[in-house]
């Protein structure tokens, strides 16, 4: 990996830290649309935007704790995940 980016240095005259600086940016970014792609798939299974919102279908008794569980674990997991990422991208920015 030090050659590639020895090499991308040296045929793009572009700093190191840049080069990294950049890529984590890109790996961040790609990272943050596909969870936030499988976040709006998990939701729309139960007509929702968020973890918060089917967890208040479970508690009204719209839906049953079967129709939705692995969906609602999956909805908070991934959620977190959102959250961290979002964190990491602010301090590359």
């Amino acid at each position: 990996m030090t050659s590639l980016i020895q090499t991308v240095e040296k045929e793009l005259h572009v700093s190191r830290s840049i080069v990294i600086e950049e890529g984590i940016k890109h790996f961040l970014s790609a990272e943050l649309r596909n969870i936030s792609i499988e976040i709006k798939k998990q939701a729309d299974r139960h007509q929702v935007n968020s973890f918060e919102q089917l967890w208040r279908k479970l508690e009204d008794g719209e839906i049953t704790e079967g129709e939705c569980f692995d969906d609602l674990s999956r909805l908070e997991f991934l959620e977190l995940e959102k959250e961290k990422i979002t964190k990491l991208l602010a301090m590359v920015d």
